[in-house]
């Protein structure tokens, strides 16, 4: 229809005047006064209403004043419409917008983000006025409703701006606020650490670092995983409660007021379901070892929790890490900005830092029931040390020094069953050769040492296997040995049992060691004036050794057979 009306406006004069109606058509298809025919306007796609009310347009124009029919409003006085819009506060509403966008502008001037060509302004400019003025007809709560999203927007939009084009200072400022939202604590609704397994299995704890850590870092870190522990273990606590119900009432009144034995093994099946969220009865354990009072129940808890630590606490491959020994730095680029992933890492790490803590106090609580008046007492810390030492490698510096201290025990059985164990340790773990006779020979150059403690050590020594492959170890003994036999004539300490022990050593060594014929050379005459003083054993492991250098060198003497003879 629009386009016969544009036709219709368009035509020449000349044509509507020289425009005729075919005589065949009938009184229904009569042209109007400006010479528009049916037929034309079927050929120009429009049907016979289109062509009726193309005839009435002239006719409503005449009578069109204003946008409406003459006459139509007769209540409504002059300037009473104007008044009205004025009084919808529409203007007021356009000025704000206009003075929002004289905002925007100035901030996108001092910004980073200010190479926006004009034309996106002018189309931005033309947008917002084209919103005004359909604002103006819909009703005023339409309005407000629709100026909500666009405060949000605008909001967002300076808050960038204002980070883009924001001073070193004010750069500052926002990333502490950025690490104080990161160091928050957030309570979850879900256990992150589920419970069975290993816990040394689990993926995240395994990363260590060996660079040294920020230390104010570490504090937040640490403050923040503690807060995160808490939370994970009564979360913990009130699942269970309610997935077990009967069976978790249960098992609190047994560790709270049940048996000794009971006790002990209800916190040993806790611990076992899951040890990250068990922490508190590894304390309790420890606590028992160390309460004084019953004898009893300590050797209990301390054999309960020695076999925790075999079975499920401690890792067969690595020692424990504290928890400066973490990655904090990258702790961010690895768990790739996942709360979850982070979280669960500082559970974790906390966790292995606390349970260390624990097995140390355990070591120290060792220590000192090793110097209990009884000899059970005192055989039952040896035997958990050594275990300990036989099969983990938490604590084992401590654990050794342990051991290599009770040859010097007062009583001859605690001594003798240190020297054992020692043997025991380096038949299971040969590597451990030089370490021990290293801890020992400190034990022997000690100032407070007594003769007796000095023999036992003398005695493990002799009695340990070498072979060809450990010549340094051969020569490091040989030294000791010869130094101690110096001592020995020095002191006229002739007839002891040291010096056969001395003797039974180097016999023992020398196969294997390289620098023994210059050893004995040195001490060849002492060898000889020996073999007149002392018991016939002691004489005879003198002789051997003579024996042993002479045969080497293929110069046995008439001497040797003479001291040998008589």
């Amino acid at each position: 229809m629009a386009a016969l009306r544009e036709w219709g406006v368009r035509r020449r004069p000349e044509e509507a005047d020289d425009y005729e109606l075919d005589e065949d058509d009938d009184d229904d298809d009569g042209g109007d006064a400006d010479g528009f025919t049916l037929d034309e306007v079927l050929r120009l796609g429009g049907t016979k209403q289109d062509f009726l009310m193309l005839c009435g347009v002239d006719e409503a124009e005449d009578e069109m004043v204003d946008g409406g029919k003459k006459g139509a409003i007769d209540d409504l006085k002059e300037g009473e419409l104007e008044a009205f819009i004025g009084s919808l506060g529409l203007g007021k509403y356009a000025k704000g917008c206009l003075e929002e966008e004289e905002e925007e502008e100035n901030e996108k001037k001092g910004s980073k983000e200010k190479e926006k060509t004009p034309k996106k302004e002018k189309s931005k400019k033309e947008k917002n006025k084209e919103k005004s003025k359909k604002e103006t007809v819909s009703p005023s709560s339409e309005g407000k409703k629709e100026k909500k999203p666009e405060e949000q927007v605008s909001s967002r939009k300076d808050s960038k701006n204002k980070l883009a084009g924001a001073g070193p200072r004010q750069q500052q400022s926002v990333q502490k606020e950025r690490l104080e939202e990161d160091f928050t604590f957030r309570a979850r609704e879900v256990i992150l650490i589920k419970p069975g397994g290993k816990w040394y299995d689990l993926e995240y704890t395994g990363e260590t670092s060996a660079e040294p850590q920020d230390p104010a870092l570490l504090s937040q870190y640490k403050a923040l995983a503690q807060k995160l522990y808490q939370h994970e273990t009564e979360l913990y606590k009130s699942k269970t409660e309610y997935q077990k119900r009967a069976s978790s009432a249960w098992m609190k009144t047994v560790v709270s007021s049940g048996t000794l034995a009971d006790r002990m093994a209800a916190m040993t099946l806790l611990i076992q379901d899951s040890a990250v969220h068990s922490l508190h009865f590894v304390e309790n354990l420890v606590n028992l070892v160390k309460k004084k009072g019953s004898r009893q129940q300590s050797l209990m808890a301390l054999d309960t929790f020695r076999e925790l630590l075999l079975s499920d606490l401690l890792p067969d491959t690595r020692k424990l890490w504290s928890f400066s020994q973490r990655p904090f730095n990258k702790i961010e680029k690895m768990s790739s900005g996942n709360r979850d992933s982070r979280d669960r890492r500082l559970i974790l790490w906390y966790f292995e830092h606390q349970l260390k803590l624990q097995v140390a106090e355990f070591v120290q609580t060792l220590e000192t029931l090793s110097h209990d008046s009884l000899t059970a007492t005192k055989t039952r810390a040896l035997a958990a040390a050594h275990e300990l030492l036989c099969n983990k490698p938490e604590q084992e510096k401590f654990l050794l020094v342990q051991l290599v201290n009770k040859l010097g025990d007062p009583q001859n059985k605690i001594a003798t069953k240190a020297s054992y164990l020692l043997e025991t340790l380096l038949h299971k773990h040969p590597n451990m050769k030089g370490v021990v006779c290293s801890e020992v020979e400190r034990l022997l150059y000690r100032t407070n040492i007594s003769a007796k403690t000095q023999y036992y050590a003398m005695c493990f020594l002799n009695q340990m296997v070498l072979s060809h492959e450990e010549t340094p170890l051969a020569n490091k003994l040989i030294t000791l040995y010869f130094c101690f036999f110096r001592n020995c004539i020095k002191k006229k300490d002739v007839e002891s049992k040291m010096l056969s022990a001395l003797l039974s050593g180097v016999n023992r060594a020398y196969p294997y060691a390289e620098i023994g014929d210059e050893k004995v050379k040195e001490q060849m005459n002492t060898l000889f004036k020996v073999l007149h003083l002392v018991n016939f054993s002691t004489s005879v492991q003198a002789l051997m050794l003579l024996f042993q250098v002479m045969d080497s060198q293929q110069t046995v003497s008439d001497r040797y057979y003479a001291a040998l003879y008589k």
